[in-house]
């Protein structure tokens, strides 16, 4: 998925995935759509495809290490991220379809979905085989393990033989852990805990590297799930966690301060109803609680760490009247990169927000009892709300830090040594490293990227027709024969339909279509709207560049340019040399500021002198974009048929 174009739409989806944020499609016969998205400056600057199901969108992405990559996102994020906020024009052909084969077909993508993903995760079990494995042959420079949900509580964790927290030697103590460290002695003994962290520790001292069952990994070129053991790194990793979340409950530590958030204005106190329908979510969670300490799962204490900071703040909200949560945030030292959002836009992604917590909220007022889903969805509009809520009194641009879809706030904890020879962890290791090659090779066969023989409209074609073939070998008909009948026409994925607007074209000519439409992009919606208010030509002149354009607003993402020239075509090579110019300016600008930029400033240089050449031939590719704008609660994109 393009980072630049669908940062903001999963930020937002992420917040509000509580609501379903576009209208239902009539079903009264089945269709599926083609979707080309025409060029602009960015990722796909040479246009994108996407084959949508319903409310489904799949599409392909080249990823590192030059694999394509099949991704399925909700329509309504998906058209306002390339619609909205990358200013693209979207066009479609709908191909009416039997039940039978909208299903087929659907089942398709989601199954090379599902599959590809258990492919690429299993190879990043084998590289985080490779890491653990390397830091336990170099313990004293090693780099430590994340454990996630532990950074609700602690920041650093070394585990030990013994309980590593001392009771007694913490101030911040938690009651609710303490009530919950009394419940689980009464249910199942004073000594439980002390001898389960025990069989604990020594089930993690006994971990050995399985170098044959890790050489025997599923080919890619499976078309069927495999199941497969958790990895060494994964084994490592879930003790090493439960140890911690064993010992935050021996200490009875309360959550890091920062790691909880509240709302405190008048507007969000919570009522009576509210308030008991909160404390009996407690009262669940608790007894939920205990019962997982007899549960036979491997990663329980990535549970139990979220229950115990859960209980906490649940605690902390009874006691003052004001929802508290914990923070679903990511850290600011993570690689992902955090949304910004510009002064002008921060009351409309307030707006948002307060509507998207509201809806969420709506579970408290529910007669429905409150489960974990409603509650998380609570959490996580809460969270995006209070950062949309701090002082803004120097009126800057707000940052937005992602948004995780589970609690998941991370610790650094310290590798523990195995008692295993050298030459032991050599030996895994040196088995992994040509596992991770030989896989990595197999992937390459099968996903391999090329611009002209294996891109974002080859793939799609190649999976409808797989689809067909399928159904043929079961069938007396030959795959044309069928394709005619289910399509009205055949399409191989070879030749000029490797483009897409190409591709768009050919389904013209040869699908079984019911309808084609164009979704206007964003700046021309609002060009429009203009329209209506001032003269045409007064529209034209402002509109027309970066300087008056009351629309457009200079962003991060774009390369610097004065003219617009998707709007007209003879006056293009005159405009697009001005920009040309510009581009080249800032690129000149970048090598000198290269030291304290990053290059950043030479890389949009080159960027917009790559997307004004072509507009000395006439072509188009930069419209600008808009990446600070956020979507509706719920979203209609105008259709022209």
């Amino acid at each position: 998925m393009p980072a630049a174009g669908l940062k903001i739409a999963k930020w937002a989806l992420a917040l509000s995935y509580c609501l379903w944020i576009a209208v239902a499609e009539a079903d009264l016969s089945h269709h599926f759509e083609f979707l080309y998205i025409d060029a602009n400056e960015g990722s796909a600057s040479g246009g994108h495809a996407a084959i949508k199901f319903d409310r489904q969108v799949f599409h392909f992405q080249h990823i590192q290490p030059g694999l394509l990559r099949l991704y399925r996102n909700d329509a309504a994020a998906f058209e306002f991220a390339y619609g909205y906020q990358e200013n693209r024009n979207i066009y479609g052909h709908r191909i009416d379809v039997s039940d039978d084969f909208f299903q087929a077909l659907r089942d398709a993508f989601s199954r090379r979905l599902l599959i590809q993903n258990q492919q690429l995760s299993l190879l990043q079990a084998l590289h985080n085989d490779q890491v653990l494995v390397s830091g336990l042959q170099n313990l004293g420079s090693a780099p430590p393990q994340p454990l996630k949900g532990l950074g609700y509580f602690l920041t650093q964790y070394r585990a030990a033989a013994a309980f590593s927290i001392e009771d007694g030697k913490h101030s911040n103590t938690s009651q609710a852990l303490d009530q919950l460290r009394g419940a689980i002695d009464n249910a199942y003994g004073e000594d439980f805990l002390a001898a389960k962290r025990m069989q604990i520790w020594q089930t993690l001292q006994a971990l050995k590297p399985d170098v044959a069952g890790n050489s025997t990994i599923s080919e890619p070129t499976d078309t069927h799930f495999t199941a497969t053991n958790n990895s060494f790194a994964e084994q490592y990793r879930n003790q090493l966690l439960n140890l911690a979340a064993l010992d935050v409950l021996q200490a009875r530590l309360s959550p890091r301060t920062e790691s909880l958030l509240q709302i405190p204005e008048a507007a969000f106190k919570l009522n009576a109803a509210q308030h008991n329908k909160l404390q009996d979510f407690r009262q669940r969670l608790f007894a939920d609680l205990i019962t997982l300490m007899r549960s036979r799962r491997s990663d329980w204490g990535y549970p139990l760490l979220v229950g115990m900071a859960r209980l906490h703040a649940l605690d902390h909200t009874a006691a003052s009247g004001y929802l508290s949560v914990l923070d679903r945030s990511r850290s600011e030292s993570d690689d992902l990169q955090a949304t910004i959002i510009d002064e002008d836009n921060v009351p409309a992604a307030l707006q948002y927000s307060q509507q998207v917590f509201a809806a969420a909220s709506g579970h408290l007022d529910s007669p429905a009892a409150l489960d974990e889903l409603a509650y998380s969805e609570i959490e996580l509009s809460a969270t995006a709300l209070v950062q949309l809520h701090r002082p803004n009194a120097d009126r800057q641009a707000l940052k937005l830090l992602p948004l995780t879809t589970t609690p998941s706030r991370p610790a650094a904890a310290e590798l523990i040594g195995l008692p295993l020879p050298a030459s032991e962890l050599a030996r895994f290791q040196n088995s992994v490293t040509q596992q991770i090659e030989t896989y990595q090779s197999q992937l390459q066969a099968l996903y391999g990227y090329n611009l002209l023989s294996r891109n974002c409209v080859t793939e799609i074609f190649r999976v409808i027709n797989q689809t067909v073939a399928g159904i043929s070998a079961t069938a007396e008909e030959s795959p044309n024969q069928l394709s005619q009948r289910l399509l009205g026409g055949h399409l191989d994925e070879r030749g000029l339909n490797m483009i897409p607007f190409v591709a768009y074209a050919q389904i013209a000519d040869t699908y079984r279509l019911s309808a084609s439409f164009q979704r206007a992009p964003y700046r021309e919606q609002q060009r429009q709207l203009r329209y209506r208010q001032m003269p045409q030509w007064q529209v034209d002149l402002q509109e027309s560049n970066t300087l008056s354009s009351t629309i457009y607003n200079w962003n991060r993402e774009d390369a610097a340019f004065l003219f617009f020239t998707q709007d007209q075509i003879w006056p293009r090579p005159l405009l697009g040399s001005f920009n040309l110019a510009i581009a080249g300016g800032q690129g000149l600008y970048g090598f000198f500021s290269w030291p304290w930029d990053d290059g950043d400033n030479l890389r949009k240089g080159l960027k917009g002198i790559v997307v004004s050449l072509p507009e000395l031939l006439f072509f188009n590719i930069r419209k600008g974009s808009f990446p600070g704008l956020l979507p509706e609660a719920r979203i209609y994109l105008p259709e022209v048929f």
